[in-house]
């Protein structure tokens, strides 16, 4: 069994002088730790979803606006009005982005799976096995039929 090596070089500031890998060696090309073929093209998880979003949020200024507002209300000395009036329109607006916002990245979550467990024919010890998308590795070699998906 032959393998084909190949080395790459770049001289970009500081990155890597040069690579190595052997076509369908997996055991050689893990050592280098090179990244994975997932796809992860979601924002937030569901312990970051309300932090992150919460961020992004106080990013925009009208948002950054009535929150300062809202502060400066609930000093009696500075406002005549109440915080009521300001904190039900902000977390209205908040509440309506964030379910927009959850619901595009459950969007996302389900279209990464569905490409990430995509089937794949690969060469591995002389023999064509089925893989997913995700587990394809630097080096594997393919087939690839006509108008078939490539992630």
């Amino acid at each position: 069994m032959s393998f084909f090596g190949l080395e790459c070089f770049s001289n970009t500031e500081g990155a890597e002088l040069e690579r190595k890998l052997r076509a369908n060696d997996r055991e050689y090309n893990r050592s280098f730790k090179y990244a994975t073929n997932a796809i992860k093209t979601s924002k937030y998880n569901f312990f970051t979803f309300l932090p992150l979003n919460l961020f992004e949020q106080f990013q925009r200024i009208a948002n950054a606006y009535f929150l300062v507002l809202l502060v400066l209300q609930v000093i009696p000395q500075i406002s005549s009005l109440s915080w009521f009036t300001t904190v039900v329109p902000l977390i209205l607006v908040l509440t309506v982005t964030a379910a927009k916002d959850a619901t595009d990245d459950i969007n996302r979550h389900r279209s990464d799976n569905r490409v990430n467990n995509r089937k794949v024919q690969v060469l591995i010890d002389r023999k064509l096995r089925s893989e997913k998308w995700m587990d394809i590795q630097v080096g594997d070699i393919i087939k690839l039929e006509n108008n078939q998906f490539v992630t």
